[in-house]
């Protein structure tokens, strides 16, 4: 593939959109994690939404990270990846859907969110 040269001038302008960065500005985030930093966590996998019952989960954040596919039970205890346990607590939640106004009167989207699982880590 050959390599756009772009004048100076257009390059200047403001409107002109240059090369997005493909590295996390969040240091933090779950997608900032590479092999060298997801290590293995091991915890108790608990089901919110329907207690005693199975939930599979499935993930994949990095470029080399095998894509994780499991059916967890609730209350058992697993040895994951630490992104896997991430994604868990804080991805996997829903918004309940409800009728909120405005002062104005205008409907509005209700900003809470319940989580459907959660793992709780007890080796770090």
């Amino acid at each position: 593939m050959q390599k756009m040269i772009v004048p100076e001038e257009i390059r200047q302008d403001p409107f002109f959109h240059r090369t997005i960065s493909r590295k996390p500005v969040n240091l933090d985030s779950i997608e900032a994690l590479t092999p060298e930093t997801d290590k293995k966590v091991t915890g108790t996998f608990v089901n919110i939404e329907y207690p005693g019952q199975t939930a599979p989960i499935c993930c994949k954040y990095y470029k080399k990270m095998p894509y994780f596919k499991q059916v967890m039970m609730d209350g058992e205890k697993y040895t994951v990846p630490l992104s896997v346990a991430r994604h868990i607590n804080e991805r996997c939640h829903y918004e309940p859907h409800k009728y909120i106004l405005d002062p104005q009167g205008n409907p509005m989207k209700s900003s809470e969110k319940r989580a459907r699982y959660k793992f709780i880590v007890e080796n770090y």
